[in-house]
């Protein structure tokens, strides 16, 4: 911007002028930055707004069907992924309805623990685990157990092709913990693991699950299930994808 000198004999109106273009100039000068869009926010997924469907008197075989309320899925768009804990079946998708309900019906028995998980374009929710009671018409949210017994991530790890991640298991129980060796649920994924051996981790110890991804493989998901054997009886499920 030049260096505008105000002349002695200048009129008042004629330095206002000066002055004026200097702003002018100036203003121009600056170039504001396009801002980046914010990430779209992580799906929430309702958990408890999932019920079992009675399948009254009708050979259905063996067949589960889940209905979803109103407002499960928020916002209410995108692709639920279904999967049969208890089962090697691929995983199912069903369409989310505009109000954030949806209705599914898959292979599956009672007493099984079925995993539903919301996903917009690749961004995904939290997964949420149903445990079919042995009438099969009651379905109950699983929670962790014990619940002194923290995985981190807890339910899902998304990985980067050829990566690697740890899962940190950290023992906050007053007793040992034992855990059965790890294993996939399908095995179809191109994910490795280790340790592949039972686990053992005394009162206030951490141990880690080393997940890898590497090559070309005919699916992009996969289960990591890891069974708790003491103190008490229970699994822990760990949700693995990869881009497609």
């Amino acid at each position: 911007m030049s260096l505008l000198l105000r002349s002695p004999h200048a009129k008042p109106v004629d330095t206002l002028c000066r002055w004026a273009i200097a702003i002018s100039l100036a203003l121009t000068s600056c170039v504001v930055s396009p801002q980046p869009s914010p990430p779209d926010p992580e799906p929430d997924l309702d958990g408890g707004g999932i019920g079992v469907l009675d399948p009254g008197t009708e050979d259905i075989g063996y067949l589960l069907t889940f209905e979803a309320a109103p407002g499960t899925v928020d916002p209410a768009r995108g692709t639920v992924i279904v999967t049969n804990l208890d089962l090697d079946d691929a995983p199912s998708r069903v369409a989310v309805r505009s109000d954030g309900s949806f209705t599914i019906a898959l292979a599956g028995l009672p007493g099984d623990t079925v995993r539903f998980q919301v996903d917009q374009d690749g961004n995904r929710s939290e997964p949420a685990d149903v445990e079919v009671d042995a009438t099969g018409q009651v379905g109950t949210l699983v929670e962790d157990a014990p619940a002194c017994l923290t995985f981190a991530p807890a339910r899902y790890l998304p990985l980067a092709a050829s990566a690697a991640h740890s899962i940190v298991i950290r023992n906050d129980c007053s007793e040992t913990v034992s855990l059965g060796a790890p294993r996939l649920r399908r095995g179809l994924g191109p994910f490795t693991f280790s340790p592949t051996a039972p686990i053992q981790i005394a009162a206030g110890d951490v141990a880690f699950i080393t997940v890898r991804s590497s090559g070309e493989a005919d699916e992009h998901e996969d289960v990591l299930l890891v069974d708790v054997l003491a103190p008490v009886i229970a699994r822990r499920a760990v949700t693995l994808t990869v881009p497609d």
